[in-house]
């Protein structure tokens, strides 16, 4: 409890406590809908926006907001148009950002390093103004998702048949895109790639080891990502850990462990 009373590890707790809610309830989506890069592509699609703010000297994060949604939904819209997986969608539409982003930060007199430590943040940098946006997002995103999880269910089971059952699939397909879109560049921005794309993959798959009913993968993936950040944090703080590295290898270290052990015991 003292290490609470240390205003950054508060924000940081509370920060990461607000994410691991978030993005294990989006990981269940990501889960079904098999879409395991879509996190790590957005992410880094977004140094395009973020390479047009610094080079306008405007906000870097708004662009980089904007140019997020505008590729989850060209990722959306190649895939169903052109009969294409998400995954190719993705990679074309990460290596173009990424591309445009470096030739125009190349050119960009404002240019410095900020634009590198955004992609790679720090959990213990959250402030109190992350938290407060953080929230206000979280409690839209997932309101949206409380009055429509069954159709967004359904339509992750089965788009087809849940298009001719009546639901508009194009509208929840494109509003689970753009949460997952927006959620990514404010968890890049608070946690950097790696724990970010760990908190928003690894939840539902640990889960899916231990039940295969949907409502208890979603309570395992809530509970179990809170304990991972908490604990995390804490251990790191003891060590003197960079904290993000070490929530990230707790979670792949447990996940891999626990699927070695399944196999190991299935054999005898």
């Amino acid at each position: 409890m003292e290490l609470l009373s240390i205003p950054f590890l508060q924000n940081a707790v509370i920060g990461g406590v607000l994410l691991a809610i978030l993005l294990s309830v989006l990981s269940l989506f990501i889960y079904l809908k098999n879409w395991s890069f879509i996190n790590i592509g957005i992410s880094h699609a977004t140094f395009g926006g973020l390479a047009v703010g610094f080079y306008l000297g405007l906000s870097p994060t708004l662009f980089g907001m904007l140019f997020a949604v505008f590729t989850g939904i060209l990722i959306g819209y190649i895939s169903k148009k052109g009969n294409i997986h998400e995954d190719i969608s993705i990679g074309v539409l990460f290596s173009l950002s990424m591309a445009f982003g470096v030739i125009v930060i190349t050119l960009s007199p404002n240019y410095n390093t900020d634009l590198f430590t955004f992609l790679f943040g720090n959990i213990l940098t959250i402030s109190r103004e992350d938290v407060i946006l953080l929230f206000m997002f979280s409690v839209i995103s997932l309101g949206f998702v409380y009055f429509s999880f069954g159709k967004i269910m359904f339509c992750c089971y089965n788009e087809e048949v849940a298009y001719v059952s009546g639901i508009n699939t194009a509208f929840y397909y494109y509003s689970l895109i753009i949460i997952i879109a927006v959620a990514t560049v404010l968890s890049v921005k608070l946690v950097g790639v790696i724990l970010s794309s760990a908190m928003m993959i690894i939840p539902a798959a640990f889960a899916n080891q231990f039940f295969w009913h949907y409502r208890k993968m979603l309570i395992f993936s809530l509970s179990s990502s809170i304990f991972m950040v908490i604990a995390g944090i804490y251990i790191s703080f003891l060590f003197d850990l960079p904290s993000g590295a070490t929530i990230v290898f707790m979670y792949a270290a447990l996940f891999v462990t626990v699927v070695a052990s399944k196999k190991i015991f299935q054999r005898k």
